[in-house]
């Protein structure tokens, strides 16, 4: 099995509200929806036609995350 290499999201993610959950267009290439619930989310996502969103939470300004 081949390894996965990372992805860098510094510039999709600059400008992401924080503290929400973020559907990603399946590219990983730009944030297609933004919620405060995951299921808000995933629905605003798949209403504007990502089928297949990638979803993430930005955790609130200045907790730590490791």
């Amino acid at each position: 099995m081949a390894a996965m290499r990372p992805n860098d999201l510094t510039t999709v993610l600059k400008d992401a509200p924080i503290g929400e959950w973020i559907a990603l267009s399946y590219a990983r290439d730009r944030i297609v929806a933004h919620a405060p619930t995951l299921r808000g989310a995933i629905e605003a996502a798949k209403m504007l036609g990502e089928a297949q969103p990638i979803m993430m939470k930005l955790p609130p300004f200045g907790m730590l995350v490791l």
